[in-house]
């Protein structure tokens, strides 16, 4: 259950946290390590509680924090240190296929990791190329990352974004809002988890 809603921007910006994987790893007699991984895409935990600096804030992570239920109601959630893409080729075409996926590469040596984006912020996707060309119209599905064109790609076009902002599907880890009042009119909150939803896998 998804509300399009974008958690509170000067409390994201103070958050801490990033992607998260999954890996076992079992030592062997032999000091060996096998080493499996468990999820193949990331899903990226955070602490918001960093970015409450004074009460008006605190009143609207309440309110926030009310309207979607503890744990219920998933949200959009701002990472700071990752909400762009530039240039990102998201396919190639067939001549049958309309619609493509957002993604994000991250690239390192010889290596590539594929992100996809679930949620866009619709308005920064401007333009999409097609075979090195502007389209003359698309759509964007925000609640997915789905970009359709009208018409079909010729086999072997590449389909780029050049630019585009999105956000992380999230929602609270936890169901009590649980702050320590301190102070006259000050309220502390230790840890307030924020986990990312996996669309897909």
């Amino acid at each position: 259950m998804f509300h399009d809603v974008r958690f509170p921007e000067d409390i994201s910006y103070g958050s801490k946290g990033g992607p998260k994987f999954s890996t076992s790893v079992i030592t062997l007699a032999s000091g060996k390590e096998r080493r499996n991984i468990n999820w193949r895409l990331a899903r990226a935990e955070y602490d918001v509680s960093h970015g409450i600096k004074d009460e008006a804030q605190m009143d609207d992570l309440r309110d926030f924090f009310y309207a979607r239920v503890g744990m219920a109601y998933s949200f959009r959630f701002k990472d700071w240190g990752d909400y762009s893409a530039i240039s990102q080729e998201i396919g190639k075409g067939d001549g049958t296929k309309k619609e493509f996926f957002l993604s994000k590469g991250y690239q390192s040596g010889n290596w590539k990791y594929v992100r996809p984006i679930t949620k866009p912020v619709v308005e920064t996707v401007t333009q999409v190329l097609v075979g090195g060309l502007p389209a003359a119209e698309f759509t964007v599905d925000g609640a997915t990352g789905k970009i359709t064109l009208p018409e079909a790609p010729v086999a072997n076009a590449k389909v780029v974004v050049p630019y585009f902002e999105f956000d992380v599907h999230a929602r609270f880890d936890i169901d009590h809002f649980d702050p320590v009042h301190e102070f006259w009119l000050t309220q502390t909150w230790q840890s307030i988890p924020v986990i990312e939803i996996k669309d897909e896998d």
